[in-house]
C-alpha cells in the first residue's frame, strides 16, 4: 500500500503537513501544492509536527518552497521539524540554508 503525505491549510497561511515525507510521496505534495506558494496571499509557515519521517526528497522539497518565497521577498517559516529531519539538513550541510523553528537541534 502507497503511503501518503497531505496537507490541510488555514485561512492564516499555515499549513500542516502530515504523513511521510519522502522519494515517495514527494512528486504528489509538490504538484498538489504549486498555488500554495504563489502570490501575496501564499503559505508563509509549515507545520511538520504530522510528518512521520522525512529523507532528502523531503529536504529537497522544503528547499524549493523556501526559495520560491524568497524569489517573492517573502519569508517561510517552517516549524516542528522531526530532528532527524533536522540531522539529515545537517549532514548535507544545507542547515544555513534552511531555516528550521519550534524545535531545537540535536547534540
Amino acid at each position: 500500500m502507497t503511503k501518503v503525505c497531505t496537507i490541510e491549510t488555514a485561512a492564516n497561511g499555515c499549513a500542516r503537513l502530515a504523513g511521510p515525507l519522502t522519494f515517495e510521496t514527494v512528486p504528489g505534495i509538490y504538484k498538489e501544492t504549486g498555488m500554495l506558494f504563489q502570490g501575496e496571499n501564499s503559505v508563509s509557515s509549515i507545520d511538520l509536527s504530522g510528518v512521520s519521517v522525512a529523507d532528502s526528497a523531503g529536504l529537497a522539497l522544503l528547499l524549493e518552497w523556501q526559495a520560491g518565497q524568497k524569489l517573492v521577498s517573502k519569508d517561510l517559516e517552517i516549524t516542528n521539524a522531526p530532528a532527524s529531519l533536522m540531522s539529515l539538513a545537517s549532514l548535507c550541510e544545507a542547515d544555513d540554508l534552511i531555516s528550521f523553528s519550534g524545535r531545537s537541534k540535536s547534540p
